[in-house]
């Protein structure tokens, strides 16, 4: 990881440094905060011609434990956005610059009434089955869109070589995920190596790497996925299993919605399937994403809004899926399901 990082980049600057750059004339501009996010400085500029939001990776995440990532991973970020908006440009934010000096990217931003998923998913929905037909429509649409990401850099030397370093992989997913609950459950050791040798050897596509409802924008024209700071030439069970955690983690927060997240997953990966193109082996998606569960409730990076009790439940189901010898996304469902139910009972 590099020794050498740049002033931060703040609110009150922010204007400055993009004309600094010359991206942006020196116009009045309205600048705002749009997160203080757990990887990165992230700003929306917006002036009479121009809407962007800046993003700056920070060395050290915002978590209770010690956790540092190489803050070059915002370049890595902006080849990706730079790739998948040849190939579904109305699906991410168009990248306008990527700074090395201070690991920054400017993108165009969203429209301001356009909602984080992540805050949707877990509102107080008016009507439980638009709430369900909806749910199901963007999952079907970003089961296109992983799929046509995947098909279309499936094998391919070129991205391959673009995307082959690990290291952000490493430190942003296996450590504080699978080798922080490898640690803490030894029962589950071997288990979890295997999945770490699939997901660290395995070379199939370019994988997002951090494909959950808080990285995706929705609105009544259009969604955007964000966030490509871990993206990688990988396996493609990870973007599959890391949705997969994250709506059972809604499922177990909101079970009298269990059956709606579960059958969106399923929209999700038929769509998916279909846009792939090719055959795929799940027989390992359970156990993926059952380690992924784990580790929210017990690794580095928890899920905070999570109860205790949700806590609980949610560990139990990833311990009964990991202990299981069936390790199929249909047997993680069925165990969220059940947990679920026994939530209401």
């Amino acid at each position: 990881m590099t020794d050498v990082f740049p002033s931060p980049l703040r609110e009150e600057t922010i204007g400055e440094y993009l004309i600094s750059r010359g991206l942006i004339p020196g116009t009045p501009l309205w600048t705002s905060t749009l997160t203080d996010g757990v990887s990165a400085r992230v700003y929306r500029v917006d002036s009479p011609t121009h809407h962007w939001v800046v993003k700056q990776a920070m060395p050290e995440l915002r978590v209770a434990a010690t956790w540092f990532a190489d803050p070059r991973r915002a370049i890595t970020e902006a080849r990706a956005l730079k790739l998948l908006g040849t190939l579904t440009p109305s699906m991410v934010p168009q990248l306008i610059d990527a700074d090395p000096e201070t690991f920054s990217l400017t993108m165009t931003a969203a429209p301001p009434t356009w909602k984080n998923w992540k805050s949707v998913l877990l509102g107080a929905p008016d009507d439980q089955q638009s709430f369900a037909s909806d749910l199901k429509d963007v999952a079907a649409v970003l089961g296109t869109t992983l799929g046509t990401w995947h098909r279309e850099t499936w094998g391919r030397e070129d991205v391959a070589a673009e995307f082959s370093d690990g290291e952000s992989f490493e430190q942003l997913r296996v450590i504080p995920f699978h080798r922080a609950i490898a640690a803490l459950y030894p029962e589950f050791d071997e288990r979890i190596d295997l999945l770490i040798d699939t997901i660290t050897t395995r070379a199939e596509c370019l994988v997002h790497g951090d494909f959950s409802p808080k990285n995706i924008l929705t609105g009544a024209t259009g969604i955007w996925v964000l966030d490509f700071e871990v993206a990688r030439f990988g396996a493609a069970v990870f973007d599959l299993a890391f949705l997969a955690h994250h709506l059972a983690m809604k499922a177990l927060v909101r079970p009298t919605f269990a059956s709606d997240f579960s059958d969106a997953f399923e929209v999700f990966l038929r769509e998916y399937r279909i846009a792939l193109g090719r055959e795929l082996d799940l027989t390992t998606l359970g156990w993926h994403s059952a380690v992924l569960l784990l580790s929210r409730v017990d690794g580095v990076s928890r899920a905070q809004y999570l109860s205790e009790n949700q806590r609980s439940v949610a560990r139990l189901a990833a311990m009964t899926v990991l202990s299981s010898s069936n390790g199929s996304g249909t047997e993680f469902w069925n165990v969220i399901a059940w947990c679920a139910q026994e939530q209401q009972s």
